[in-house]
């Protein structure tokens, strides 16, 4: 089985086990319970699936693959961090260098 269908059909099981608890619970507690929470979660759920996890879902649903670059963005955002790295590994050889020799130094004193 593809891993696309995998996702569809645990998607599929986690909103049954949802919907029969939820059902279960209105049976049990009543109607001061179901319609609320019923509303709650719907409204929740709109807007979760209406927002970026709701395309991810599509997109994965639809088989679309992700893009093979990144946006040019990001890679300049990639370039400066690689940079500020460099210049931290550089400064941290140096700080290490001069505290090697001022321990040097303090050794031959005493």
């Amino acid at each position: 089985m593809a891993n696309r269908d995998k996702t569809i059909w645990a998607f599929v099981a986690i909103g049954s086990v949802v919907v029969i608890a939820h059902a279960l619970l209105g049976i049990t507690i009543g109607e001061g319970y179901a319609i609320p929470t019923t509303i709650v979660g719907a409204a929740a759920a709109a807007f979760i699936l209406k927002g970026p996890v709701g395309h991810a879902l599509a997109r994965r649903i639809q088989g679309a693959e992700p893009s093979e670059l990144p946006p040019e963005q990001v890679l300049a955002e990639l370039d400066e961090l690689r940079t500020r790295v460099a210049e931290l590994e550089e400064r941290a050889d140096f700080s290490e260098r001069l505290l090697a020799r001022h321990r040097t130094g303090d050794q031959g004193e005493a």
